[in-house]
């Protein structure tokens, strides 16, 4: 089983590959900050769970930008911005950089700080999942 995951992941690019794994370790970090921050009294989990939900739709939306595909001369998954790529992460940044304007009149404080840090994490774990699925379906494709 080992030797097949090891084929699998020279099927696919090397920057997909790091670009997953700097998601994950974001998302394994900001996991911790809330988990320790809900343990510590200072979050509410309530609000630390929304962030984390609202998060993984944005994620999985977000992980559009990428459109995944099969590159015959290097046989290998590559990931590439296409235009609708471009119109999700111009959206995407929009709503990163504004999203304390619109969440701050609904909450406050440290729950504030709770739901964004939900909303990240969610966020990358909602990309990461998608462009897995994204990259299995391809190798299946491909008869890998």
């Amino acid at each position: 089983m080992e030797k097949r995951d090891e084929s699998k992941r020279q099927k696919i690019d090397k920057h997909l590959i790091s670009r997953l794994r700097i998601y994950l370790i974001v998302m394994l970090v900001m996991f911790a900050v809330i988990v320790v921050e809900v343990l510590r009294g200072v979050f509410s989990i309530q609000w630390a769970l929304i962030g984390i939900i609202i998060g993984l739709v944005v994620g999985v939306i977000v992980a559009r930008m990428y459109n995944l595909s099969w590159d015959e001369e290097d046989n290998v998954v590559i990931g590439e911005i296409d235009r609708i790529g471009i119109v999700i992460l111009v959206c995407y940044l929009i709503f990163m950089f504004t999203r304390i304007h619109f969440l701050g009149y609904e909450v406050q404080g440290a729950n504030l700080f709770a739901v964004i840090l939900g909303i990240t994490t969610g966020t990358m774990l909602g990309r990461v999942l998608r462009t897995e699925r994204g990259i299995e379906k391809i190798l299946k494709v491909v008869q890998i």
